[in-house]
């Protein structure tokens, strides 16, 4: 369960609410070593690279390697591990080797359980099973991680195209990493994209800090703006390329 008292620290209630949101779903995805493979959760939610570096510099997350995975630091300030049920993590060894200095539960046998080699990774189970039935639960837990991965990273497929363009109004917004997370914004993008192709929406993005400066031009700072001043954008270029015969004209 999470902590109370970490929850309601000034270290935490001072970070921005994305930074909260990503700690609360690595907590809830960790595995019983408070290891989480960070990356396709932050894809996953859309957020940008700030909200993992602010982790980051609060010391609530420390990376074992450079995938991305990382160890939730006072991981059992907010669990309780029991013992006879602790599943190592299959990052572990790597885990140890590169933060020896952080508490780690030792996993003992459950007496109401017949084998426990592994749920406690101490070997290959001496129990009698049936070939057919091995075959159909012997998928390590490894394996599933990294199944769930990649379903994580293919399900993101659309999300990540909708980030890269949101990406692009960090040239006209400086909140522009706010975008993200925004159901509105990101669903005006995703029309855009889908009626106009990625390579107009692009073109079009790439002129925008010019039609910004430029007076009586429609002010575009976000995907909503640019959804809603399309046609002025449009008729805003078809105005001026009598007087700039190399100026591409735009014509959706």
């Amino acid at each position: 369960m999470f902590s109370h008292r970490i929850a309601n620290s000034a270290r935490f209630l001072q970070m921005p609410a994305d930074s909260q949101l990503l700690y609360f779903h690595m907590v809830v995805r960790a595995d019983d070593d408070g290891v989480v493979e960070s990356y396709p959760l932050v894809k996953m939610l859309g957020f940008g690279s700030d909200a993992y570096r602010v982790l980051q510099a609060k010391g609530l997350i420390e990376e074992i390697n450079e995938d991305q995975v990382i160890v939730i630091t006072d991981w059992y300030e907010h669990n309780k591990i029991r013992a006879d049920r602790k599943v190592n993590s299959v990052y572990l060894p790597l885990l140890r080797e590169r933060h020896p200095e952080l508490p780690i539960v030792e996993p003992k046998p459950r007496v109401d359980v017949r084998d426990n080699s592994r749920r406690t990774g101490h070997g290959q189970s001496t129990v009698s099973v049936s070939k057919v039935k091995l075959s159909k639960v012997k998928v390590s837990k490894h394996n599933k991680i990294k199944d769930n991965t990649t379903k994580l990273i293919a399900a993101s497929g659309e999300g990540k195209i909708v980030n890269d363009f949101i990406d692009l109004f960090k040239k006209v917004n400086p909140s522009w990493e706010r975008l993200f997370p925004q159901k509105g914004q990101r669903d005006a993008m995703k029309r855009m994209l889908k009626q106009h192709g990625e390579d107009k929406i692009k073109f079009i993005m790439e002129q925008i800090p010019k039609v910004n400066a430029t007076k009586y031009a429609p002010t575009i700072t976000t995907p909503c703006e640019l959804e809603r001043n399309l046609g002025k954008l449009i008729a805003f270029y078809q105005k001026m390329k009598n007087g700039d015969k190399e100026r591409k004209i735009i014509s959706i």
